[in-house]
């Protein structure tokens, strides 16, 4: 009886124990995930218990739920873009209202990464989103140089700046467009860089990957840089929206006009926007006349629907008309040039627990350039017509998980190109008779690639472990008697291989630190393989390719070490890049020039070592009181160790300071741009590449907001009217001037954006 009584009142006090709502309790966890620049929740982001060991995903709304026997939960979320985050969440804390956890994006993860948000200043209350900037020029290679270490080759007035980024340029950059790769355009003095094939109405931020580390994106060599387009919002009640813009520029006579219309929310947003420039000649600070004439015509037509909410697709169709574009530093004038890009991309963000992404592109690129214009003309008449044709896929694969997230892709680019230059004699020897040269000789390179990308969940770090394995194959289907009489094995087959490594690390809550190094493999594009005879470097030679060309090789480092507080932020990085069998030219003087006026020809060929290094600074406020700045300054080295020379082509020390301040609660901003470019003095004697002075440029807008949706901007380039000229501008043609920007400009510009109607 006493034991009977002793084992009840166990029972009881056991019972008691277990139902007590501080043992044993099951509790419900619920929380948001946002992304933390922007807000916008985070659908399909993986979060992950390490108590029980639960996985689950968010909802369209960014939303999770978990059900736990614990009084806290230590959750790992993982995002494909965003860095790992760890945090814990407490019973005790539970209200019923979800807790708000923030991403942030780990591309700096990936590989050193410059942003260039489309802005006005550096202040949260006055960001402006990318139908607010004050961007006259179309072309999207004069928008990068507002990042430091981007520089632009330019050969025309108003059309056509080709980017350099720390010295590397042309095939050594890769150019997407959300992450898809861009057109490559027909012209083999690159009239049509993948630059100029970007419609910046809807350009919302671009990241500049440098170095060969973001190997997901593809075999970089120098760098990525990834155009990232308004993502459409399916969280947001349906509206249909609209915006125009007008602008106008003095000088250059630039006249800019842009529009579109778009129904956003719900489960599919639709799209179609397009814009018209036109430019005629602009005078340099001296009062030299430039020819820069040219008009453009672009559209889109975009659409996304959201099947379920894992599901989504993504349709994209772009053209652009480019008119009677002049270079005045080329032996001919863009006469036509027309880009038809198609895009089809699918994205499911809960298969196996992992999230699918995937797209398949095809560009044509018709193009066709004259020299009818030019006084050559009445003694040789010569038009060139050009077609390129691109077809592609990408497909990745991310898998998160406790230990790390695995990312497996694969990707494809098949590039076919053609076309002829036919050559009319008017005067001298030859008068009356028509030569057709080939220019590309049906030109075609294929590549083949995959990639394996790991990030291991490390405590206070940001790891990323990547190497990708490519094939390709490169052949003349056409090809010139000296092609095919001279040169063996036209076709090429050619395996390349690239790794790389890299993290980034939280010091102190107010320093991060980063390292990354690499080795990639680069291919040589169609220029370096398959032209013939054509004029298409930086000196008047005529140039041939070079089937047997080997593959480039790049061995680089990277270090960049970062402070930010509530007031500043300041980075600095340092790199080093190691070339072997870099791509280069030199003279064949057995081979005699097509063209009168060449002094000869050189052939495409492998340098056995170069090496490029530098640096950039940027220190800048962030946003805690009216008056914003940034200061950045950047300089790149370049040296061909083999010839004992500098390369060519390698931009000069360059300095920015942007100050602005915004009056009235933002809506009245003024902002000073000070760009100040040293001397360059390091050139390739090789190349007759002849040194640049240094110059000082002022730069003066004004914004106002005029009302709800409206801005008014208005401003001076150039203010003092300086003569100058980058360093990479090509000379004018038939002569050793250089190509002087504008002086003076005055420009306005006026935009709207708002909702038509909620539907």
């Amino acid at each position: 009886m006493r034991l009977q009584k002793k084992f009840s009142l166990t029972f009881v006090l056991f019972l008691l124990l277990a139902l007590s709502p501080s043992a044993w309790a099951q509790h419900t966890f619920t929380g948001i995930i946002l992304d933390e620049s922007t807000g916008a929740p985070l659908t399909g982001a993986h979060v992950h218990s390490t108590e029980g060991d639960i996985t689950t995903a968010t909802d369209v709304n960014g939303e999770f739920s978990l059900t736990a026997d614990a009084d806290e939960l230590t959750l790992r979320i993982t995002f494909v873009g965003y860095k790992t985050k760890t945090t814990t969440l407490l019973a005790e804390e539970i209200t019923e209202e979800p807790a708000v956890i923030a991403l942030r994006k780990s591309t700096e993860a990936m590989s050193p990464v410059t942003v260039l948000v489309r802005k006005a200043s550096n202040r949260p209350h006055q960001f402006m989103d990318a139908n607010s900037t004050v961007n006259l020029s179309h072309d999207a290679g004069q928008f990068l140089k507002d990042s430091p270490n981007i520089s632009g080759i330019r050969k025309g007035g108003g059309f056509g700046v080709d980017p350099v980024l720390r010295g590397f340029q042309k095939n050594q950059l890769m150019v997407e467009m959300d992450g898809v790769l861009q057109s490559q355009g027909a012209c083999p003095n690159r009239m049509d860089p993948p630059t100029s094939h970007i419609q910046m109405e809807h350009i919302e931020e671009v990241e500049i990957l440098k170095g060969p580390y973001a190997l997901k994106h593809g075999p970089s060599f120098g760098g990525v840089i990834n155009f990232k387009s308004q993502q459409p919002d399916y969280y947001r009640d349906p509206v249909l929206s609209s915006y125009v813009t007008v602008g106008y520029e003095s000088n250059i006579d630039r006249q800019r006009y842009a529009g579109g219309i778009k129904k956003e929310g719900g489960r599919w947003t639709t799209s179609v926007y397009g814009a018209f420039a036109s430019t005629e000649n602009y005078e340099d600070g001296s009062g030299n006349n430039v020819s820069s004439g040219m008009s453009n015509a672009e559209y889109t037509v975009e659409t996304s629907v959201q099947l379920n909410d894992a599901n989504a697709i993504k349709a994209k169709l772009s053209q652009n008309f480019a008119r009677d574009v002049q270079y005045p530093a080329l032996m001919m004038d863009m006469r036509n040039d027309d880009i038809t890009n198609t895009t089809l991309m699918y994205t499911n963000s809960d298969l196996g627990k992992g999230r699918l992404q995937s797209s398949v592109f095809v560009s044509h690129v018709e193009h066709l350039m004259d020299n009818l214009d030019r006084e050559m003309s009445s003694m040789t008449e010569a038009v060139t017509d050009l077609s390129t044709e691109t077809y592609g896929y990408d497909l990745s694969y991310v898998l998160p998980g406790a230990a790390g997230s695995w990312t497996l892709g694969t990707d494809a680019t098949l590039r076919y190109m053609e076309g002829f230059r036919t050559r009319d004699f008017i005067m001298g020897s030859m008068a009356g008779e028509t030569v057709t040269d080939n220019v590309w000789q049906g030109g075609k390179r294929n590549r083949f690639g995959g990639v394996v990308e790991y990030q291991p969940n490390i405590a206070d770090w940001n790891v990323v472990l990547a190497s990708r394995f490519d094939y390709y194959y490169s052949n003349a289907s056409d090809p010139d008697p000296y092609f095919g009489g001279n040169l063996e094995d036209l076709d090429q087959e050619h395996p390349g291989w690239s790794v790389s490594a890299g993290f980034t690390k939280d010091l102190h809550s107010n320093w991060t630190t980063g390292f990354w190094m690499g080795r990639s493999e680069r291919y040589p594009g169609m220029d370096e393989l398959f032209v013939n005879y054509l004029a298409i470097g930086m000196d008047p030679y005529e140039y041939v390719g070079n089937p047997q060309l080997k593959s480039e090789l790049n061995r680089q480092v990277d270090a960049m070490l970062i402070y930010t507080d509530k007031s500043i932020s300041a980075e600095g990085s340092l790199f080093y890049s190691y070339l072997t069998d870099y791509i280069s030219a030199e003279v064949r003087p057995d081979l005699n020039p097509k063209q009168q006026g060449a002094p000869g020809v050189r052939q495409f060929v492998n340098v056995d070592e170069a090496v490029l290094y530098g640096f950039e600074l940027t220190l800048k406020n962030n946003g805690r009181n009216d008056l914003g700045y940034n200061l950045s300054t950047a300089y790149t080295i370049g040296r061909n160790l083999t010839a004992n020379e500098a390369l060519p082509q390698i931009p000069a020390y360059e300095a920015n300071l942007k100050v602005d301040y915004g009056f009235l609660n933002g809506k009245l901003i003024p902002r000073l741009h000070l760009r100040g470019v040293a001397a360059q003095t390091r050139v390739a004697g090789s190349f007759d590449e002849q040194p640049t002075d240094g110059y000082l440029i002022t730069n003066v807008k004004l914004s106002s907001q005029l009302g709800r949706g409206m801005q008014l901007s208005a401003g001076v380039n150039n203010l003092f009217g300086v003569t100058y000229h980058e360093h990479l501008n090509r000379s004018l043609q038939g002569s050793t001037r250089p190509l002087n920007d504008p002086g003076r400009s005055l420009f306005v510009e006026l935009k709207w954006k708002g909702v038509l109607s909620s539907l």
